[in-house]
């Protein structure tokens, strides 16, 4: 406040000398030292000494609606709010640290993009070749043929997802900690980040790190189950491949139009919001189930979990029937 006290004053009035590199500046005038010291030292200093006082309102008035709610009869908004007491309880951010990185980390999602549509790409021959090469009838015929080769295929297709997805999210942490030449935050609470002041879940930027990029993984991988199943019903690669990507396209457009919004339902039933994760953890959502609050992120973890079911489910009644279909084939194969 030494340095940022005398340049709030001396542009106080708007009056001050802009010439370049005076030798009392730190950068071209001192209208761009005051901004940048107001920007990156003083807000975010204010912010942290803020915070406590106010996560502790924040938990203080979740606290008075419980008793407005339970004299109400309303035992779900009651217990929703004695949820967000319990999660802004306490919270306080007791050191200031540069998060700059993360403030932008968080917000890449490009590598998100690139690893689903590579995933795409390579799912889109895991079934087809076999149908192509009209090897998929003499398959059938061998012991580790049928459900066996598609259980492999499965593991395969999945342990390929995980290895791309974690090779991004290698490449980026190490890449942002590069270009901004700190780690120091890591420690930090992810409320430390202005656009997460109401996280919905007390952990620091490091830990946020690996499980959004886990997060991540397991929405892609997900979608990736998706497109094995649209590819079970064609033999050739360029139509599922189009279908793929159109329903890529609609999901990350309904993504987008629920993002910010308090549909959460809308979010919760979307795998892709798994891949841009952040909406579900920038702030305290809940759903009802069975009338008890349940955060957004674990309805969201739920929905994709029943989806990668329906999907494997899908995948298995196809291969049988394929397996019904090619029976007389199969049977003529093994007289020969």
């Amino acid at each position: 406040m030494a340095i940022y006290r005398p340049l709030e004053q001396r542009t106080a009035d708007l009056t001050a000398s802009t010439t370049y590199r005076n030798a009392d500046t730190y950068l071209a005038n001192v209208y761009e030292d005051f901004h940048f010291f107001r920007w990156c030292y003083v807000n975010p200093m204010k912010y942290a000494y803020d915070y406590e006082a106010y996560a502790h309102g924040v938990a203080s008035a979740a606290r008075d609606n419980i008793a407005f709610y339970e004299s109400m009869g309303n035992a779900y908004e009651s217990r929703k709010n004695a949820a967000i007491a319990e999660l802004f309880e306490g919270r306080a951010i007791t050191s200031f640290s540069y998060t700059e990185m993360y403030q932008h980390y968080v917000q890449y999602d490009f590598s998100a993009f690139l690893a689903l549509l590579i995933c795409l790409y390579g799912f889109m021959s895991v079934f087809l070749t076999e149908k192509e090469t009209e090897m998929d009838a003499l398959l059938l015929t061998a012991e580790a043929g049928g459900a066996a080769t598609v259980r492999a295929k499965l593991m395969a297709s999945a342990l390929f997802a995980c290895l791309v997805c974690f090779w991004f999210w290698l490449v980026d942490f190490a890449a942002f900690s590069a270009i901004f030449g700190s780690w120091e935050a890591a420690s930090s609470p992810l409320y430390a980040l202005e656009s997460f002041v109401h996280a919905s879940i007390n952990v620091s930027l490091g830990q946020y790190a690996a499980l959004s990029a886990v997060v991540k993984t397991a929405g892609i991988v997900v979608l990736g189950l998706a497109f094995l199943l649209i590819s079970c019903f064609f033999r050739n690669a360029l139509i599922p491949f189009i279908i793929g990507l159109f329903a890529t396209f609609g999901c990350v457009f309904m993504a987008e139009s629920s993002m910010g919004s308090g549909r959460v339902w809308l979010k919760a039933i979307n795998p892709f919001v798994l891949v841009v994760n952040r909406e579900l953890f920038r702030k305290a959502e809940f759903v009802s189930l069975l009338g008890y609050p349940l955060p957004s992120y674990m309805a969201a973890l739920l929905f994709a979990a029943v989806w990668g079911a329906v999907f494997l489910g899908g995948i298995a009644i196809f291969v049988r029937k394929n397996a019904w279909r090619q029976g007389g084939r199969r049977r003529v194969i093994m007289d020969l």
